[in-house]
């Protein structure tokens, strides 16, 4: 089971993953529908209008000056989505479906995140990691 903060930047990241794809269209109306579920009416229209532009500004973008946008636009998805966690706690169980249904949306279809780094982590005991081009260094 992943800790709040790992479900809104795994989410985060596949959201943005969608929105320069072909799948954007189909994740957006689910963003829709979680942010409206779980936020009151204003702020769930002032996430959703954010999320828009966004995805218009990456989309605008060319795709070799993308990654710091995608990057901000990452950070900021998760901070949206932070909220509405903290708000709305029962929102938890259908942003992991959003996520895995982001996930597997975009696996086929081009993704904008080009690269995740996650640094000072200490973990206690057996840590496990997938991906096609996971890489694990350990460093003292």
């Amino acid at each position: 089971m992943s800790t709040p903060l790992e479900l809104v930047t795994t989410a985060a990241t596949s959201i943005v993953g969608a929105m320069a794809t072909n799948a954007w269209d189909h994740i957006r109306e689910r963003c829709v529908a979680l942010l409206h579920g779980h936020l009151d009416e204003e702020t769930g229209a002032t996430a959703v209008a954010r999320l828009d532009d966004q995805q218009q500004m990456l989309v605008a973008t060319p795709v070799a000056a993308r990654e710091a946008l995608t990057d901000y636009v990452t950070q900021d998805t998760a901070r949206v989505l932070e909220g509405m966690l903290k708000s709305s706690p029962e929102a938890a169980e259908s942003l992991r479906a959003l996520r895995e249904e982001a996930r597997s949306a975009t696996a086929s279809g081009e993704s904008v995140v080009s690269d995740v780094r996650v640094e000072n982590v200490r973990a206690k005991g057996d840590v496990v990691v997938g991906g096609r081009d996971a890489k694990v260094e350990k460093k003292r």
